[in-house]
This record gives structure tokens, C-alpha cells and sequence, in this order.
């Protein structure tokens, strides 16, 4: 397993900052760099794709092991059983 990694310099309203930011896939990377372009000066010093074992950042840690298990957060109820389900609702028009 590998990790995108940036090193880069942007201008702010209070002045030049250093920055380090991993990500997991190449599209993060991609949905990301237009919102740095709202800075004046942006520079992307370098990039590299980094091994998991040299990851810095504790979130994108939390992801390397391989038994990460994500919560569902909507569970849509099914029909309880076939005989209730219907193809057509009644509704009255308004």
C-alpha cells in the first residue's frame, strides 16, 4: 500500500506557509488542487508517492490496516415481507 504525498508553499493574507499533506487516491489529490488556486502564489515543491510505513499524518494511519471497517450511516428498511410490498401506491390528486 502507498500514499500520495505534497510538500508545497502558499501565500497567505499573513504570509508564506509550508505545507504536507497526504492522500490515499489520486483523485483526492485532483479535488483538492483547485482549492488551493484561490491562494496568489502557490508552489508545489515536490511530490512523491510514499510507502505506508513513512506516512506521517494519523488520518490517513487510521486507514492501513486491513480490517478498517466503515459504519453504515443510512440503511434504507425493506419490505418485511413479499406479500406487503405493492407495484402501484394509491394516492388521492390534490
Amino acid at each position: 500500500f502507498s500514499k500520495n504525498a505534497i510538500w508545497l508553499c502558499y501565500q497567505s493574507r499573513t504570509g508564506y506557509h509550508n505545507m504536507y499533506k497526504e492522500y490515499r487516491r489520486q483523485g483526492d489529490v485532483q479535488r483538492w488542487l483547485p482549492v488551493t488556486a484561490r491562494s496568489p502564489c502557490t508552489q508545489i515543491i515536490k511530490t512523491a508517492t510514499v510507502h505506508f510505513s513513512i506516512c506521517k499524518r494519523d488520518s490517513t494511519k487510521q486507514f492501513h490496516k486491513s480490517d478498517t471497517r466503515f459504519p453504515l450511516v443510512y440503511q434504507k428498511a425493506g419490505q418485511p415481507t413479499r406479500k406487503l410490498k405493492t407495484t402501484f401506491k394509491a394516492s388521492r390528486p390534490n
